[in-house]
C-alpha cells in the first residue's frame, strides 16, 4: 500500500474555543451543517489545504454532520484521537502534548498520525513514538494557549534544524 501525503500547510481549526464553535454546537444538526459549510467555504477561500476539527468531547452525530459537510472539498480532514473516530473522511488523528500514543492500533489505515509539541523534548518523543508529523506551538502569544507567552521563531529555528532531513530548511546550505 502506498500512502498518498497531502501536505499540511495551512490549516483550518475548528474548536470548542472559537465563538462560532460555541454558537454551532448549541443549535441543531440541520443549522450546525449550514454553518459549517459556510466555514468551510470561507477557510477554502482564505487558503486552508486542511481541516482540524479540534472538537475532543464532541458526540457523533456532531462530529458526522461536520465531516460529511467538510468533505466536499475533498481536502485532508484531522481529528483528535481521542474522538477514537472511525471514517475514511479522517485523514489524520492529532495527539495532545501529554496523551498517550497509541499509533500502532490503527498503523495498516491510510492515515497520517500528530501531536502537538510545545518543546524540543517533546518533538523528539513524537519522533521515537513513529509521529509522522508535529504542530510545534504556539509560536507567537495566542488566545488558544492564554498561559504561553509563545515559544518564538528562534526556538523553531532550532526545531526545524533537528528534525527535518537535508535540504528541508530553506536557511541551511543546500548542496550544489
Amino acid at each position: 500500500m502506498t500512502l498518498t501525503v497531502k501536505h499540511f500547510k495551512k490549516i483550518a481549526i475548528f474548536d470548542s474555543t472559537s465563538v462560532i464553535a460555541e454558537e454551532l454546537l448549541s443549535q441543531d444538526l440541520l443549522k450546525l451543517a449550514k454553518k459549517v459549510t459556510e466555514w468551510g467555504k470561507i477557510a477554502t477561500n482564505n487558503g486552508a489545504d486542511s481541516f482540524y476539527v479540534r472538537l475532543y468531547d464532541a458526540n457523533k452525530e456532531t462530529v458526522d454532520t461536520i465531516l460529511e459537510n467538510l468533505s466536499y472539498k475533498e481536502l485532508p480532514i484531522i481529528l483528535p484521537f481521542s474522538l477514537n473516530y472511525k471514517s475514511s473522511l479522517v485523514s489524520a488523528f492529532h495527539f495532545r502534548e501529554n496523551d498517550k500514543i497509541k499509533t500502532h492500533q490503527t498503523k495498516d489505515r491510510n492515515v497520517l498520525f500528530g501531536k502537538s509539541c510545545h518543546s524540543l523534548k517533546s518533538i523528539k518523543e513524537a519522533e521515537q513514538c513513529g509521529i509522522d508529523y508535529v504542530f510545534f506551538s504556539p509560536i507567537f502569544e495566542t488566545q488558544t494557549h492564554p498561559l504561553s507567552k509563545g515559544i518564538g521563531l528562534s526556538l523553531l529555528r532550532s526545531a526545524c534544524e533537528s528534525t527535518l532531513p537535508e535540504g528541508f530548511c530553506p536557511w541551511r546550505n543546500q548542496p550544489k
